[in-house]
């Protein structure tokens, strides 16, 4: 099967939030990021300019998993995305997941 090279890919990916509680401790919860692939050259240029909201808001493009306090699902929704974003806990989450996403699997020889 040969490759192909889609213009606009998206790739579901799971993030894991690293939340403070009381004591000192963390607790994880995850969720599955709907990511955008950049190209090349627009990721480099939101990297040089250092703004990490204008990364996250230009790579999630969906998400599943994310409930509200009531424990209802939330809908992917601009007002919900930018409520998450405004985390900045789920925002480093974010970036970390995608570049993980982005370094691929590691090759065993």
């Amino acid at each position: 099967m040969a490759f192909v090279l889609k213009k606009t890919a998206t790739i579901s990916w799971p993030v894991a939030v690293h939340l403070a509680a009381d004591g000192g401790k963390f607790k994880k919860e995850t969720f599955t990021a709907v990511f955008r692939e950049l190209g090349r050259e627009e990721f480099n240029r939101l990297l040089d300019e250092g703004k990490d909201e204008a990364l996250s808001d230009s790579i999630l493009v969906g998400w599943e998993g994310i409930s509200d306090e009531d424990g209802n699902d939330m809908p992917f929704t601009k007002e919900n995305k930018e409520a998450l974003l405004d985390n900045f806990t789920v925002m480093k989450a974010l970036i970390e997941a995608y570049g993980s996403m982005l370094q691929g699997a590691k090759v065993k020889n």
